[in-house]
């Protein structure tokens, strides 16, 4: 890798050598910009060596078959203050361009269930590797141990001057004619990502959308939540919003000694969070067995009790429910001090709470894990202050913004690595088309 320290001037400066921040200037020189990133750490690509398990999950093609436009079907997986911001950004680069785009630096990737994508090689290491060779066959500058402290713009030539600490406490600067922000949110802060890009982009003038954690996992208050723990079951998972269903989602839910988690948690974690940020009461509801419905679990419990009426109602439970849930069930029903209750013995208001609990057990929950737990960042900069078709900032000419230090957020399962790889190419594009027009 290059590692300057001298002060000296590029056309485009990127800050962030992250998956948006790549993305762009590979992009931006292959149009024949001068390009350069500015990156704290001390490797580029840090954060991408630790997402999807070490595998990286580089994107989802679940969405990228059908009769409608794949655009606004990809569309549908984002959130932000403005729902259809991202819309034209992935109209222009979608999931096949992705796949095209690393095939031809070399990484074909691969598809998993669920239309998750990975390296073939099923290391996240290998696209670091990938950009790296890539940067350098470009002849792409890349500042390592550069961590931004100031951005100045100015209305002369150069238009932005960034103060720089290196490794040594010393102070570098460099000056751009264009500036690309490419600092991600506050997911990730062990490789780096502390939110610095949010406080660059208000020192110009842009706004922030409080951040919050976002595919994350929930916290709840239940007394015996420790005794549930390590359970793993395919189930249903609802938030409700002050009572009312807020969005639900099916699969793998993981009990934990502090509530829950699990693919569809994870999910669900991201509107939590805003509503808790809110003041609203937020609870989560689990589906023990989604396959059925009330009706038809009702039927089965009965059944099951009348032909088993001869045994206990602990062992009326064993072979359909995981042991540790059944000893809750029991206290919830408050007949954990009746081990020898058999299954004739059982009162209507008992059978009642067995119902209700295996379609619709209700947890209040109190928060979410920390942003060191979240996989992504849900807010950041206003995109209202953002041309959604360039990503150009409208308060400063000549400032882009890239990835998720803005206001978007995408789904569990590589759409928000989508998001990187999109938005730093749409960038890249709309640069290249105004030095170039």
């Amino acid at each position: 890798m290059y590692d300057y320290q001298d002060s000296v001037h590029h056309t485009l400066i990127i800050i962030g050598a992250g998956a948006s921040g790549l993305m762009a200037a590979v992009t931006a020189r292959d149009l024949g910009i001068d390009t350069a990133i500015l990156e704290g750490n001390d490797r580029i690509g840090k954060k991408i060596s630790m997402t999807g398990d070490g595998r990286c999950n580089i994107t989802n093609d679940s969405t990228a078959t059908g009769t409608d436009d794949a655009g606004v079907a990809l569309s549908r997986k984002y959130y932000g203050s403005q729902p259809e911001f991202p819309r034209p950004v992935l109209q222009q680069f979608g999931i096949r361009q992705t796949i095209d785009f690393f095939h031809v630096l070399g990484l074909p990737l691969t598809s998993l269930k669920e239309g998750l994508m990975y390296p073939m090689s099923m290391q996240a290491a290998s696209v670091v590797d990938i950009f790296e060779l890539a940067l350098e066959e470009r002849s792409i500058p890349v500042y390592l141990n550069s961590k931004v402290l100031d951005v100045t713009v100015s209305g002369d030539h150069p238009r932005f001057k960034m103060t720089c600490r290196t490794e040594t406490e010393e102070q570098v600067v460099y000056t751009s004619d264009y500036l690309f922000l490419c600092t991600g949110g506050l997911t990730g802060q062990n490789a780096g990502t502390d939110g610095s890009g949010y406080t660059l982009a208000q020192k110009m003038g842009h706004s922030l959308v409080k951040p919050v954690p976002a595919i994350v996992q929930l916290k709840v208050k239940y007394p015996y939540q420790k005794s549930l723990s390590g359970i793993k079951l395919q189930g249903r998972a609802h938030i409700l919003v002050n009572g009312k269903v807020a969005r639900s989602e099916t699969g793998e839910i993981h009990f934990t000694d502090y509530g829950f988690s699990g693919p569809p948690v994870l999910q669900l974690g991201r509107k939590a969070a805003v509503h808790l940020a809110k003041g609203d009461s937020v609870t989560v509801q689990i589906d023990l067995m989604p396959n059925r419905t009330e009706e038809e679990v009702v039927e089965f419990l009965e059944r099951n009790w009348t032909t088993f009426a001869h045994r206990t109602v602990a062992e009326s439970f064993t072979g359909f429910l995981h042991k540790k849930l059944i000893s809750v069930l029991l206290k919830e029903a408050k007949i954990d001090q009746e081990p020898n209750l058999l299954c004739q013995e059982l009162s209507w208001k008992t059978k009642k709470i067995f119902y209700k609990l295996l379609k619709c057990w209700e947890f209040k929950v109190t928060e979410t894990q920390s942003f060191e737990h979240a996989q992504t960042t849900a807010g950041g900069i206003a995109t209202k202050e953002l041309d959604a078709a360039t990503l150009e900032s409208k308060l400063v000419p000549g400032l882009y913004l890239a990835g998720e230090v803005m206001d978007v957020d995408g789904d569990f399962g590589g759409y928000n690595l989508q998001w990187a790889w999109s938005s730093g190419y749409t960038a890249a594009m709309a640069l290249g088309k105004h030095i170039f027009r």
